[in-house]
């Protein structure tokens, strides 16, 4: 078994790029919703955009947007949505780093919480209006499905991204290219 990508993504027949990003970022996030994990799936979902913003911009400067914001910026369109990514950015710190929902820029109230749903918000249950957004889980899963097909979309436009692609996509890690020897007894 190999674990380098490109033998599996990159064939006679052309590179299957939609298939690479479904099988590393996509089924994971994909397959704990399925399970009703949704804050685990919101979580890999959110690593998964960092993982592509960094493929797309490398690592970020001091002072200068991150990776995540900027490839939300330039491929999803969050405003059906009614987030912004940098409401997404804080919500991915407060997730990933304290398992809660606020992160320090929403403590500060500089940013406002964000708290997802699956599903229809009955009208008889009361929402929180104090610096705090709703956002549809489901409809942001969608939307970053399409900020993905641009983004892959933009490789056609701009075939030299390709090199930097396959420079940081060498150093993202995931279940499908993880090596993996049966134990034996």
């Amino acid at each position: 078994m190999t674990v380098d990508w490109m033998d599996k993504y990159i064939t006679d027949e052309g590179f299957r790029f939609p298939d690479l990003v479904n099988d590393d970022f996509f089924q994971p996030f994909r397959l704990l919703y399925q399970a009703g994990h949704y804050v685990s799936s919101i979580k890999l979902m959110l690593v998964a955009i960092d993982s592509i913003g960094y493929i797309e911009f490398g690592e970020s400067s001091r002072g200068e947007d991150t990776p995540f914001v900027k490839w939300l910026n330039k491929y999803a369109d969050l405003t059906s949505i009614e987030v912004t990514p940098r409401e997404l950015w804080e919500h991915r710190n407060s997730l990933l780093h304290m398992s809660n929902l606020d992160s320090r820029q929403v403590q500060k109230g500089n940013i406002k919480r964000l708290i997802p749903y699956v599903g229809s918000i009955p009208l008889e249950v009361e929402l929180l209006e104090e610096n705090t957004k709703y956002y549809d889980y489901r409809a942001l899963i969608h939307e970053v499905g399409q900020a993905c097909n641009k983004w892959i979309l933009s490789y056609s436009d701009d075939p030299s991204k390709f090199e930097h692609f396959i420079q940081r996509y060498d150093l993202i890690v995931s279940d499908s290219r993880m090596l993996h020897i049966p134990l034996t007894s």
